[in-house]
């Protein structure tokens, strides 16, 4: 067989891995035949037509494995080779010596080398040389093995060049550094570069592989514990299920605290992804459970089951499913005689365990009854065994850890009630004795509550029965029977032993004379005698037992915090969990007797357990609504922050109810009453002076109209005042409040889903987790459930992407990046991903949201186009997805003019690359157009009118000069169009450009505008009563037409494309009065703060006020937007240090971190 050579072996080498073993002997040989600089020239040639290939190919990912492999190899066989010599020159003293590091310079000979070659070659041009050479350097110092050692020099080499491929452009030479530098990092240097690099890259590199190699790599430490836990909250799932495998395999339980190991357990268990949960349910629970020796019982002592139930359940559920039914069953040893756990084993952990197995097996269904039957007592057992626990909790004293240990116990032995068959009368007649004995046992606390009535409810079904047993067990608990002993005074006591002492001396006479006519035989005297001694004697015992101290059962009122806040939990939990829908007299008597009692407590505890109850209580009947919303709204301001979160919850639950209307029920009955006694005053009066009578009862009725949307404006007012509240707790119950409202239709305001946005980015909420759920969750659902919902975000469009830009330094919101912000309302405002059309069959190519934001963004552009947010719109300008039936020809003339005014670099071509999509769709337009024309021909014996040919050519045809022309926007309803064209005159920023704009409208379209807008505005706060979202958008109709007229002239030349006017859910309720437009204005100003000023001169503001004759609906604003400059900040440099003797450091084991 002929000798291999170089070629071959690296041909062969691309093939498959198998061959490599035999390929390395081969590669050895000619290593050792050949001189070691033709060698490395002949080597380093061919080993160069793969580092030049940056797709990851097969052949190539092989050829990089070999070599790798080939260089660790000689290293290793020279290591191996090494005693030997050393034995053999043990005796030539000082010659061996030399000889033996002259041999071991020869060994690492290759392996610097190479070292040095890729070192010289990572920072080349080609993306593929630098990916190469740090892939070819991670393996090399991998294949080294454990033991292995480089010095100093080529420590600070490798060091510097993988530190600055750290910061390339390209992600997988990044990712190859981050792999090639992980044997040069030392944990116990607190100060270690490769370590802090790391830090740096895990939490701000963008691409995802990145941060995944980093978590790999990065070796765990009290430094980087806290990072690596971080990465499982990452916005890649693939990143989130390698940070729960790495905290299994390198992490113990014991070095996380109770409240990490809970988070960890409740975010993996609760995420998105499947491979997230996955991860989190087979890799991280069993990597704890194997550390407790497999004893479920032991994780749950190392978790906080009392203050986290649910991620404990979901824990015991995740380790149940794994294993049979049956095995889990017959492992459960606790249970001990009659099915119960004893005495001494009963803990929180061991009842919580017990409760979710019979639960777990119970809803297995009857497949398992028998299973159930092994882990579940009789119900009478289970009542004794419950009274014992009674006696015990009342015995704890003052101890309160031991009664909140001893509580949480009871509530999980209640729990196991519900999955008994209760068809036995006598076991249901001792559980409701039971029940009822907790209730009013004096050291059963209000925490017991919600558990004992769900237990009472399975015995009484009844709803209005169990209603009434619970208010009698509310007087009892409230006015206990109790008994007293009642004994007499000093004198009457004197009195009664005169009596008795009578009674004895008469008695004695009575009984001698008796004798005495015994003696003398004088029986009928005798039997006088004996019948008076026989009354004395009765006499005498009733004055005796009168002398005794006599009992006496009464009813004691007690009024302290405890039985209070008992009682009122009672009702509070009675109207949560029972089937209530009327406020009965019961309930009633309740709300007068417990509840309002309680709202003046002193004590905070109370007073929220009695503002909660009357927020239920109002939830079922609308007048008590109406007695009670200004207490609720009092709460709400003075109270502690418990108690103003929980009147905040009520507050909006009946807002969400029974909308804004109830702010007006009593000003409505007033106003009929006083329209019925106009109405007859009218008819008499009505021919002497029809006008004045008609004049007053209009007056009186816009008076009523007035107070009510007076008092609906103050209610919004005072709850969106909560949006900026300190408090945490305030300010996310009052964001989930306003979400609820926004999405039932109850309140419609752009401004105010402008504040939520603005509240979901600040970087000040960023710990409250619930409300960035919250709003995440509602952004989407509200945009893309009816085209009204976006035209919402379209009017809070520029607001808040300006409010972000002219944010001043202070401000967290300058932390905010803008362009993600407007990245988030484009697609928002997408018509396309509405939920009607992505269920249509049909395609839908009408986007008017985009049409709307691009001719918004582009009158800012031409407004102020020296500003440093102008690449902020232009980049925002290619993403919008126009329709294809817009007015494409007006665009085109806006991307002229954008590209005659903007001179920044960047900016101008993404105008051309914006102008190129206008003119492409434009040209598809016109072809398609050109193509549906047919004109007639002689032969079908008509002639082609004018009008036709205007109608066929009109699309093709140029627009006129932007001097003389101007462009009114399609009409797609009845809705005044003065909105929205005020909104265009605010973007554009100039008082002429609004006068073209309006005096570019026919009188006929003045007529018509005015005529379709009366009654039409604008508003903050609908109080949808009677209507929906829906039902508003459904009545929405579109009717399309074009209208071109020629303007004055004017001092700014471009063209303004106005947006198209559409119906938006403001106008939920029909066609609002003036009232209700100037009560919507007032809600804004209070709200969210007066208009800034208008911008220009004041003759030029003058002039556009003179147009109000011809546009009466006409109510805008010239808004002053200023652009702030965006500061740039570069990623910080390691500094290099310097260090003696470097040993490479192992692959982190798994007990890097260990629970010492």
């Amino acid at each position: 067989m002929p000798q291999m050579t170089l070629v071959d072996v690296f041909d062969q080498c691309q093939d498959g891995m198998q061959c490599h073993n035999r390929l390395l002997k081969s590669m050895a040989k000619i290593y050792q035949s050949m001189e070691f600089d033709a060698f490395w020239t002949e080597f380093v040639h061919y080993l160069k037509y793969s580092m030049i290939v940056f797709k990851r190919e097969a052949a190539v990912e092989r050829t990089i494995d070999f070599v790798a492999k080939f260089v660790a190899s000689t290293v290793k066989q020279q290591q191996q080779d090494q005693p030997q010599q050393d034995q053999q020159q043990d005796g030539t003293g000082d010659k061996g010596d030399e000889d033996a590091a002259e041999t071991k310079d020869e060994s690492n000979k290759f392996l610097l080398t190479i070292l040095d070659f890729l070192l010289q070659s990572h920072s080349a041009k080609e993306r593929g040389v630098r990916f190469r050479c740090c892939q070819l350097i991670n393996k090399l110092l991998s294949n080294l093995g454990d033991e292995a050692q480089i010095d100093d020099e080529l420590y600070d080499k490798i060091y510097t060049s993988m530190l600055e491929r750290l910061r390339d452009k390209v992600p997988v030479v990044r990712m190859h550094a981050v792999l090639a530098l992980s044997r040069l990092q030392d944990p116990t240097d607190e100060n270690c570069p490769v370590i802090k690099a790391y830090l740096f890259l895990i939490g701000r590199d963008p691409n995802p592989d990145v941060r995944r190699a980093v978590l790999s790599c990065i070796a765990p430490s009290t430094k980087t514990l806290m990072a690596i836990i971080e990465r499982t909250r990452d916005v890649k799932d693939t990143v989130r299920r390698v940070a729960y495998n790495v905290i299994a395999e390198k992490i113990h339980i014991k070095a996380l605290s109770i409240a990490q190991r809970i988070q960890l357990l409740q975010d993996g268990l609760s995420d998105r992804a499947d491979m997230v949960k996955e991860a989190c349910a087979t890799k991280l629970l069993q990597a704890w459970l194997l550390q407790f020796q497999g004893s479920a019982l032991q994780l749950l002592q190392s978790l906080d089951v009392e203050q986290s139930a649910d991620v404990c359940q979901q824990v015991l559920y995740k380790l149940f499913e794994k294993v049979p039914v049956e095995e889990i069953v017959d492992n459960f040893d606790l249970l001990g005689e009659e099915t119960l756990i004893s005495d001494d084993k009963l803990t929180c952990e061991s009842a919580m365990y017990w409760r979710v197995l019979c639960q777990f097996v119970q809803e297995k269904g009857v497949t398992y009854e028998e299973q159930l039957d092994k882990v579940l007592p009789s119900c009478i057992v289970l009542c004794r065994y419950v009274r014992k626990f009674l006696e015990k909790l009342t015995g704890c004293g003052e101890d309160f850890d031991r009664q909140l240990e001893l509580e949480y116990i009871g509530q999980q032995i209640l729990c196991l009630f519900k999955y008994m068959d209760l068809s036995d009368q006598a076991g249901r007649r001792e559980l409701e004795k039971l029940v009822h004995d907790m209730m009013i046992c004096d050291h059963v606390s209000h925490a017991l509550m919600k558990h004992i009535i769900s237990t009472l409810h399975l015995v009484k079904t009844n709803t209005d029965t169990l209603v009434a047993y619970l208010a009698e067990t509310i007087s009892e608990i409230r006015e206990p029977i109790t008994i007293v002993e009642k004994s007499l005074d000093k004198d009457e006591r004197r009195q009664l032993d005169l009596k008795i002492a009578n009674i004895r001396v008469r008695l004695h006479q009575a009984k001698e004379e008796l004798e005495d006519c015994v003696r003398c035989q004088e029986f009928a005297r005798a039997a006088e005698l004996k019948s008076s001694v026989s009354e004395l004697d009765a006499e005498r015992s009733s004055l005796l037992e009168q002398g005794e101290p006599q009992s006496q059962e009464i009813r004691t009122e007690k009024n302290d915090p405890f039985t209070i806040l008992k009682c009122l939990t009672v009702i509070s939990e009675l109207l949560t969990q029972l089937p209530v829908k009327t406020l009965t007299p019961t309930l009633h008597m309740l709300l007068e007797s417990q509840v309002l009692p309680g709202v003046q407590n002193a004590e905070s505890d109370v007073r929220n357990a009695a503002v909660k109850a009357l927020g239920l209580c109002c939830l079922l009947k609308e007048e008590v609504v109406i007695q009670y919303l200004p207490l609720l709204i009092e709460v709400s301001q003075h109270d502690t922050e418990t108690v103003k979160t929980t009147s905040l919850k009520s507050l909006f639950d009946l807002v969400h109810m029974f909308g804004l209307g109830i702010t007006r029920q009593e000003s409505k009955t007033a106003a009929e009453e006083s329209n019925c006694s106009v109405s007859s005053d009218t008819v008499e009066a009505a021919a002497d002076s029809p006008d004045d009578t008609l004049a007053d009862a209009t007056t009186t009725s816009s008076k009523k109209s007035d107070a009510s949307a007076d008092i609906a404006t103050k209610l919004v007012a005072i709850l969106s005042a909560f949006l900026d509240s300190e408090s945490s707790e305030l300010r996310t119950v009052a964001a989930e409040g306003m979400a609820k409202l926004l999405l039932s239709g109850r309140v419609v305001s752009s401004k105010l889903l402008s504040h939520l946005l603005l509240l979901w980015y600040n970087p000040l909420t960023e710990d409250d987790n619930h409300l960035r759920h919250c709003l995440g969750a509602f952004l989407p659902v509200f945009a893309f459930a009816c085209r009204a919902n976006q035209e919402l975000f379209e009017e809070a469009f520029m607001p808040t992407l300006k409010t972000l830009l002219n944010a001043p330094t202070s401000s967290p919101l300058n932390e905010v990046n803008v362009s993600n912000v407007g990245d988030f309302l484009v697609q928002l405002i997408n018509t396309k991903l509405l939920v009607v059309n992505q269920n249509s069959q049909s395609l839908v190519t009408d986007n008017p949201g985009h049409d709307h934001i691009a001719v918004l963004v582009s009158n800012e552009i031409l407004s102020n186009p020296d500003s440093f947010s102008v690449k902020l719109w232009t980049r925002l300008l290619n993403q919008l997805d126009l329709s294809p039936d817009t007015q494409l020809k007006d665009m085109q003339v806006l991307c002229d003019q954008m590209l005659e005014v903007v001179k920044e670099k960047q900016s101008v071509k993404a105008v051309e690359k914006f102008k190129a999509t206008v003119d492409s769709m434009l040209a598809d337009k016109t072809s398609s157009t050109n193509a549906d024309v047919v004109p007639k021909t002689e032969a079908e014996g008509g002639d082609v009118t004018e009008a036709d040919a205007s109608s066929a050519v009109a699309d093709s045809q140029d627009p006129l000069p932007s001097s003389q022309t101007s462009t009114v926007p399609d009409s797609q309803d009845t809705v005044a169009t003065s909105v929205d064209i005020t909104s265009v005159v605010s973007d554009s920023q100039g008082s002429d450009v609004a006068i073209s704009v309006v005096d570019s409208l026919s009188d006929s379209q003045s007529t018509q505008v005015e005529s379709s807008s009366q009654g039409e505005a604008t508003g903050t706060v609908t109080p949808a009563l009677n209507t929906t979202i829906e039902n508003t958008t459904a009545s929405t109709k579109n009717v399309r037409g074009k209208r071109t007229t020629r303007a004055k002239s004017v001092k700014t030349p471009a063209p303004i494309l106005m947006p198209q006017a559409t119906k938006t859910a403001r106008s939920m309720t029909g066609r609002r009065t003036r009232t209700q437009v100037q009560a919507d204005s007032e809600l804004e100003n209070s709200v969210f703060g007066s208009p800034t000023p208008l911008r220009g001169s004041k003759a030029n503001i003058k002039q556009v006020e003179s147009l109000e004759h011809t546009r009466r609906n006409l109510q805008g604003l010239l808004l002053d937007g200023k652009d702030s400059s965006q500061s740039v900040t570069e990623e910080p440099k390691t500094p290099r240090s310097k260090r003696a003797g470097t040993r490479l450091q192992k692959r982190p084991a798994l007990t890097d971190v260990n629970g010492d």
